[in-house]
């Protein structure tokens, strides 16, 4: 199951759409949906290289975790951090 995901999360990243690192059992992912702001300072939001991927990715999480709480997805062996790059803003 981990490598499945590793598969997706490597493949995202590629297209720039996730940031991912693995420090212990736990993967920390960050979805890269904010691109910036324009010129009247109003929050713009990028459109995914692969938005099937992105989606198909999240679905997984949530279909495939034993639990989740507060965003963070536990599975056998690991967990899943989530956030979006939109929060820090």
């Amino acid at each position: 199951m981990e490598e499945m995901m590793v598969k997706m999360l490597t493949a995202l990243q590629a297209g720039e759409d996730v940031r991912y690192s693995h420090r212990g059992d736990v993967y920390y992912v960050t979805i890269e949906d904010f691109e910036g702001f324009d010129d009247d300072w109003c929050e713009v939001y990028r459109d995914y290289s692969d938005a099937a991927l992105v989606d198909e990715f999240e679905y997984w999480l949530e279909e495939q975790a034993s639990s989740e709480e507060d965003y963070c997805y536990h599975f056998d062996g690991f967990s899943v951090q989530l956030s979006y790059s939109s929060w820090d803003i």
